[in-house]
């Protein structure tokens, strides 16, 4: 769901917030100017976990394709499909199962001023096609807020 803050910036909000873990992205920004690295900040959060990190991508890699790749009657799939961004901080997994459509989001991340990794990972689960083709919307929209 595509969301606003109190500074009237977009957000992309996936998950209920009154259950379980929700994943919220923001506006991506350019840390380079025209450079094609577009930085896209993520938090998730639940009951246990608040994350806050910074996804590197070049130009989205991708990203709204993956998620319009994932819908219409015409697009039948039967195997895993994976999004990863072009510096492996953020993997999904989509994989269609009763009529749903159940999603894997694993992030990996690096504690400050160390070389310890950590990794999260959890699972959505869409019961329609609409909510997935409004993702990729929803992420069109987050990139068309960048026009840096």
């Amino acid at each position: 769901m595509l969301i606003h803050d109190a500074r009237s910036s977009q957000m992309l909000c996936i998950g209920d917030p009154g259950q379980g873990v929700h994943i919220i992205f923001s506006t991506p920004e350019r840390p380079y100017g025209g450079d094609p690295a577009l930085d896209i900040p993520i938090q998730i959060k639940g009951a246990w976990v608040d994350i806050k990190d910074l996804i590197r991508t070049l130009n989205g890699d991708g990203l709204v394709e993956f998620f319009s790749s994932l819908t219409g009657k015409s697009r039948i799939w039967t195997e895993a499909r994976i999004w990863q961004s072009s510096e492996e901080q953020l993997k999904i997994s989509a994989e269609r199962t009763d009529g749903r459509v159940i999603l894997t989001w694993g992030i990996w991340g690096k504690a400050i001023k160390s070389e310890t990794a950590w990794y999260f990972e959890t699972v959505t689960s869409h019961a329609c096609e609409q909510q997935i083709q409004e993702f990729s919307e929803g992420f069109n929209a987050l990139f068309q807020g960048n026009r840096s």
